[in-house]
């Protein structure tokens, strides 16, 4: 007996049936609607870069573009950034908190920025970053009498002077006559920024730096060579100004002759008539000015 013939003997095999359809369709039906709705919730959810969620996203902030150590940061160098919370300890969420602030490490684009990379000024960052464009650090070897007693700082303004010894300038006698010290000391270098005392990039306020032996400068690069001579066969001497003034002093040369009463400093185109020969030019370096001075052989 086939199922046609069983169904007609017997009704309740076909009811049967038809409840099982119905479950079926009921099924596939709510399994559709549930799929519906998952998809629904997912796309209302915001959704970030990288497919983050708002509510697991944070904002950080990463340089723009390369930014070189020394560079005080502005609001072009930086951008937010949305990543996967919790953002890393020592960032920052914010622009204004670096905005201003000095890079201590050459920092690339989109590097996060680190409380550690910056500094509240250039000295933080190490000596570079104090040197201002076409200038140099020069460091001059020094007592504390020749530092104002210990008193300068970082940050001061100087004029830097030499003394040279007579034997520098090949001292001579005739016969009867007694040997004469030609000592000179010259003013070289005025207005000058001190970058360091000893390895003190940064003022102390009134402390006295009795223990430093250098001072670091910033020069022009055409007085660096005048710098070294003059520490090699002379002594520097450095003069602390004060910061608002800013007034270039005329070249000079001074000899032991203008050392006595009355005596005028040395005028050096009278001195080189006087001598009868062109003698020694010492060019004199006054921030971004020089002049020349001439002393005799």
């Amino acid at each position: 007996m086939n199922l046609a013939q069983r169904i007609q003997r017997n009704p309740i095999i076909l009811l049967g049936m038809g409840v099982v359809l119905i479950v079926v369709a009921l099924a596939l039906i709510w399994l559709n609607l549930s799929a519906r709705d998952a998809a629904t919730v997912k796309t209302a959810a915001p959704q970030e870069a990288g497919g983050l969620a708002a509510g697991n996203a944070v904002s950080v902030l990463v340089a723009a573009r390369d930014v070189v150590r020394g560079k005080a940061f502005t609001a072009e160098d930086l951008t937010l950034r949305k990543m996967e919370a919790p953002a890393p300890a020592g960032s920052f969420s914010e622009a204004t908190a670096a905005v201003g602030r000095v890079a201590t490490a050459d920092i690339r684009a989109s590097q996060i920025i680190f409380g550690g990379d910056l500094s509240a000024g250039p000295a933080g960052a190490g000596m570079a970053a104090l040197v201002s464009e076409g200038q140099r650090a020069f460091a001059i070897r020094v007592a504390e009498e020749d530092i104002v007693g210990g008193f300068l700082q970082a940050g001061d303004r100087v004029d830097v002077f030499a003394t040279f010894p007579g034997a520098v300038y090949g001292q001579q006698s005739g016969i009867g006559q007694t040997k004469a010290d030609q000592s000179k000391s010259a003013l070289l270098l005025q207005d000058m920024e001190v970058l360091a005392v000893g390895a003190a990039l940064s003022s102390k306020g009134g402390e006295v730096n009795s223990g430093a032996r250098t001072v670091t400068v910033a020069a022009p690069p055409e007085a660096l060579a005048k710098l070294a001579l003059a520490g090699r066969l002379g002594h520097i001497t450095l003069a602390i100004r004060n910061p608002d003034d800013r007034e270039i002093a005329p070249a000079e040369l001074v000899a032991l002759d203008d050392l006595r009463p009355g005596s005028a400093s040395v005028d050096p185109e009278r001195e080189t008539e006087a001598t009868g020969s062109s003698g020694h030019r010492i060019t004199i370096y006054s921030g971004a000015n020089q002049s020349t001075v001439t002393a005799p052989r």
